[in-house]
């Protein structure tokens, strides 16, 4: 083994390290609104839901998706946002 080039690699993962942890998501306000059709905010979506988002139960219980469905085309930009 060359100890040099092992040093070196190891030294580069420790000065990368940061790229490996993932960074914790920034939860959205309660007020941004998730669904304009329908005025459905992320608060909205807390009271509904319990801890997971279930686009099912939004639908039959605040009408999320249920006009143009931008939210729903969108929901990877915001589900991990709210909990």
């Amino acid at each position: 083994y060359d100890m040099d080039a092992m040093d070196k690699d190891i030294l580069h993962l420790i000065e990368n390290v940061d790229e490996l942890i993932p960074r914790p998501t920034e939860l959205l306000q309660d007020d941004v609104l998730i669904c304009e059709c329908f005025c459905v905010s992320v608060g909205d979506i807390r009271t509904v839901c319990d801890n997971k988002v279930d686009l099912d139960l939004l639908t039959d219980q605040l009408n999320l998706g249920s006009g143009c469905r931008t939210c729903v085309k969108d929901v990877s930009s915001w589900r991990d946002k709210i909990f």
